[in-house]
């Protein structure tokens, strides 16, 4: 009898034991957890200040408590890219991609860090095998896109674009690199209507105004034209390119002029170059020829 007293006393205190250590390992891994949500957050924090360096270190904090942790494993990816440690980064988004094959946030820095080493073949590989994963990811289009846009394979280019521009219709660049392609093969009214997509994403997206300005200077509206190209420097008065296109236009309106021997309306378009940019070598001569 005192003997079955003792075994069952013995159980009991297995089973307390073993509720106990239950309980610590919980309350251990749930505190564990909340400290690497804080350092994540930390680290986003600092992340979006601006302070790569505080940043990184909450994200390498983190990942002590929990190294396969993918979120702070990517953002330190991200911060090497920024800082230009290029290995660094690949190998982190890689260590990404072998916990998790599906991670398509991971596997597309992975394509664009082989962009940047100017291997577009992994690249495009890579950018597949995303839209194998997400068939509806944008950003894989938009890339593959460029890739062909790169090799002067306008026809696929667009193809992927447009795939691009479909999967989502609210990114203003894939709308701009569309256009471009459409202009790059004189289709000019599917680029105008890109462009003017582009711009109702992004009013201040002002390659998208230039180019505008360049179909209508085409289509000799030069007028037009140089109202387009003003509107690009009331949103950035250094936007050197369309100084330049400003500068051609005006010198294109005095040779025209020039050519009817309305030789005082031809100095006044090239005084108007002048104004706009001082250094032009067409109108000063011109203006110094018809003193």
């Amino acid at each position: 009898m005192k003997k079955q007293t003792e075994i069952k006393y013995k159980n009991q205190l297995f089973f307390l034991f073993a509720i106990f250590l239950t309980v610590f390992f919980q309350t251990n891994s749930h505190a564990n957890q909340n400290n690497v949500n804080t350092l994540i957050f930390e680290g986003c924090d600092f992340h979006y200040k601006g302070d790569l360096t505080q940043a990184m270190e909450k994200f390498h904090a983190a990942l002590k408590l929990n190294p396969d942790n993918e979120y702070a494993l990517n953002q330190a990816g991200i911060i090497y890219t920024k800082k230009k440690e290029y290995k660094k980064a690949f190998n982190t988004f890689l260590k990404v991609s072998k916990i998790d094959e599906k991670n398509t946030y991971a596997l597309l820095w992975l394509g664009i860090l082989y962009l940047v080493e100017g291997k577009m073949n992994d690249a495009y590989e890579q950018f597949n095998k995303i839209i194998s994963i997400d068939p509806s990811n944008a950003d894989a289009y938009y890339f593959i896109g460029s890739i062909y846009n790169f090799r002067h394979n306008t026809a696929m280019a667009i193809k992927y674009l447009k795939k691009a521009r479909d999967a989502d219709s609210l990114e203003a660049d894939t709308h701009f690199r569309l256009a471009k392609a459409f202009h790059n093969v004189d289709m000019t009214a599917n680029a105008m209507l890109e462009y003017q997509r582009t711009l109702a994403i992004n009013q201040n997206y002002t390659k998208a105004i230039n180019q505008i300005g360049w179909i209508y200077y085409n289509q000799n509206n030069i007028d037009k034209a140089i109202k387009q190209w003003k509107k690009t420097l009331k949103i950035n008065n250094r936007d050197r390119n369309a100084v330049l296109n400003i500068a051609k236009a005006y010198n294109q309106l005095a040779f025209q002029e020039l050519k009817r021997k309305r030789i005082n309306n031809a100095k006044k378009q090239w005084k108007k170059t002048l104004k706009i940019n001082p250094g032009n070598k067409a109108a000063k001569y011109y203006l110094k020829k018809y003193k």
